[in-house]
């Protein structure tokens, strides 16, 4: 295909404000911990006390034989005491990653291009862009507050928040955090509360965030996260199209909708520095209207596949910056 016709493809697919997936490879650019570093913070953070639970050293050996931290916790069942220690040790890492990140974008005006990028389809009427991330981080907000652009999260009040499953049809930035947020917590009542920006964990307070594993298939069941995926399937069985942002296709609580509409024809695109081989094969055998850019094997290329027609551009559309340089 030439470059025109990969541009006209892109654009048309993505003429109406598309739903907007983030994965863990939308933060990554800013800094934030990938799956391997909290992998090996939870090892060292973790191990000392847990060496005499046989599950617990099946993960470590899981890890240390090259294994991703999903694959080292799938089968392993922990008891809740462990569970609850790693949503903190995760909390802990990356929330002091986010802060830094955080006051980069009040104390030297940074500009986050995911802000950019979800300000070109608010223009829009009627100025609302849908979003549904599995990061615990608050790129995504600090993102919107580097633009100016209005965030709903679902809660309710200002400093103690409740989440209140209520968002917005217009003027919005609707943010569906599925596996949490680093802003909720449960607290000893076992109740959702947002407390936003906290630097450091109090007593009695455990992050509402789900962990890979088989624990994630319990957590799903309770609390404010049951309520925002039920938002998240309304969100995506009327959704006019897919935009996926380093989102790898590794969470069964939400790509199995995404999945149907793609087979049922919705277009959806997909930008990352690399989609993995399982990801790669679920599209190309569901999706009927797909392009997928990636990095090229050559510097500053992007590899492209349209509806399984491969071409390359010259230049790293792969990237936000770079593809909004064909949208906008």
């Amino acid at each position: 295909m030439t470059e025109n016709e990969i541009y006209k493809s892109i654009q048309k697919a993505m003429e109406k404000p598309p739903l907007i997936l983030v994965g863990s490879g939308g933060s990554a650019p800013y800094g934030l911990p990938n799956m391997a570093e909290l992998g090996n913070h939870l090892k060292y953070s973790l191990n000392a006390k847990y060496s005499s639970n046989l599950n617990w050293n099946k993960f470590v050996e899981n890890l240390d034989n090259g294994q991703d931290l999903e694959s080292a916790l799938t089968d392993l069942t922990l008891p809740e005491e462990i569970i609850d220690d790693i949503r903190i040790e995760t909390w802990n890492l990356i929330s002091k990653k986010d802060l830094q990140l955080f006051e980069q974008v009040v104390f030297n005006n940074k500009e986050l291009s995911i802000g950019v990028l979800l300000k070109i389809f608010y223009q829009s009427h009627p100025k609302c862009v849908n979003v549904i991330t599995t990061n615990y981080d608050r790129v995504i907000e600090y993102a919107c507050d580097s633009v100016n652009l209005p965030v709903c999260t679902g809660f309710y009040g200002l400093y103690a928040k409740r989440f209140i499953h209520s968002f917005k049809n217009s003027d919005s930035i609707n943010i569906l955090k599925v596996h949490g947020s680093l802003d909720d917590f449960r607290d000893i009542h076992g109740d959702t509360i947002g407390i936003p920006l906290l630097n450091k964990l109090k007593p009695g307070l455990i992050p509402e965030i789900i962990t890979p594993g088989l624990s994630k298939y319990r957590s799903v069941l309770k609390g404010s996260i049951r309520e925002r995926l039920h938002v998240s399937d309304e969100l995506i069985d009327k959704a006019n199209s897919f935009l996926c942002i380093g989102y790898g296709f590794n969470d069964e609580h939400i790509q199995e909708k995404i999945l149907t509409r793609i087979h049922q024809g919705i277009p959806i695109v997909v930008i990352t520095k690399k989609l993995s081989d399982t990801a790669t094969h679920l599209i190309i055998e569901k999706a009927k209207n797909f392009i997928i850019l990636e990095e090229g094997t050559e510097n500053n290329t992007t590899s492209v596949c349209i509806n399984k027609k491969y071409s390359f551009l010259r230049g790293c559309y792969w990237s936000i910056d770079g593809f909004m340089r064909i949208i906008d």
